[in-house]
């Protein structure tokens, strides 16, 4: 008998439930409103700035749009809204509805959740149709508690630096074997192209925290020192990378256009609109940069969150 090689030839998310494919694209019509007054959207991707976060008042129409014949009983299936932070690994359940009774028009994302999840700078939204029993195992067909079968995600970012670089939990043993103290708080590794156009899939940074660190941030307990933590790691990091990268930009006489450092000069303008690339130089050959930290920690609102804890 001949061997058989198998080869991985792409990533791809596979829903192996073929018995219930009809209801694949169940979610497909769910939308998304941010703000009191704003409109519902159909788009998945959305970016808030952290001073508007305080404001979100998020609300989800599920527009479940069922086949007309139904693959399983609909006793069988519930309409699930979970909110998710992606960086503390961190999932909510908002409300879950049996599909064989009425399903709400809207729902509501409380702000006491949003607050739980560090605030809506980096959370997701997720409307998923999923089995709401434990189902006897049946070739493609859902089985387990909780298996979706359709599902839409909606991701709610700031657009900061942070989202250029992945961030690394390290163990003790993790960090000595990098040469570093078993006890090292975080570092930072930049790698380039802060004031360069943004290249898709890439990063300017290598940014690892302890994990024990990370551990604690991600406990609904540890909220309180979560919000401060999480501002101020975002201000020190971003402090780091500008540190890093003068030599690339300090001869420019202006940011490049859809660069990191245009990005960053744009968002420190809300803080101080007088703020020009000038002044910017200056701040950051300054000694520590104090002046300059001392916008960036505004701008992660880091006095407000260590008041509201």
């Amino acid at each position: 008998m001949s061997n058989i090689t198998w080869r991985k030839s792409a990533t791809k998310d596979v829903r192996p439930f073929f018995g219930a494919a009809t209801l694949e694209s169940s979610v497909d019509l769910a939308e998304i409103r941010l703000y009191e007054d704003g409109p519902f959207m159909a788009d998945t991707a959305h970016a808030v700035e952290p001073s508007d976060s305080q404001t979100l008042d998020i609300v989800i129409r599920p527009n479940l749009a069922l086949p007309p014949a139904m693959p399983m009983a609909k006793g069988d299936l519930v309409l699930a809204v979970t909110a998710v932070q992606p960086f503390m690994k961190k999932t909510i359940v908002v409300e879950t509805h049996k599909v064989s009774g009425k399903i709400p028009d809207e729902i509501g994302i409380g702000s006491d959740i949003i607050d739980k999840l560090g605030g809506g700078s980096n959370i997701t939204i997720e409307v998923a149709l999923c089995l709401g029993k434990q189902l006897a195992k049946k070739p493609g067909s859902p089985f387990l508690l909780g298996h979706w079968l359709s599902k839409k995600s909606f991701a709610i970012k700031a657009p900061k630096l942070a989202e250029d670089f992945p961030i690394q939990p390290m163990t003790d043993e993790e960090w000595k074997l990098i040469g570093y103290p078993a006890k090292t708080l975080y570092s930072v590794q930049y790698i380039g192209g802060f004031n360069d156009p943004v290249a898709k899939d890439s990063h300017l940074a290598k940014v690892r925290i302890h994990a024990d660190v990370h551990k604690k941030l991600t406990l609904e307990s540890a909220q309180r020192l979560a919000k401060p933590m999480m501002a101020s790691l975002a201000a020190e990091i971003t402090g780091h990378i500008i540190a890093a990268s003068l030599s690339e930009w300090d001869t420019a006489d202006e940011a490049t256009p859809h660069s990191p450092l245009s990005a960053f000069l744009k968002r420190i303008a809300r803080i101080d609109p007088a703020f020009t690339f000038k002044k910017f130089k200056e701040c950051a050959k300054e000694p520590g940069m104090p002046r300059l930290k001392a916008l960036l920690h505004a701008d992660q609102q880091s006095v407000r969150s260590i008041a509201e804890g």
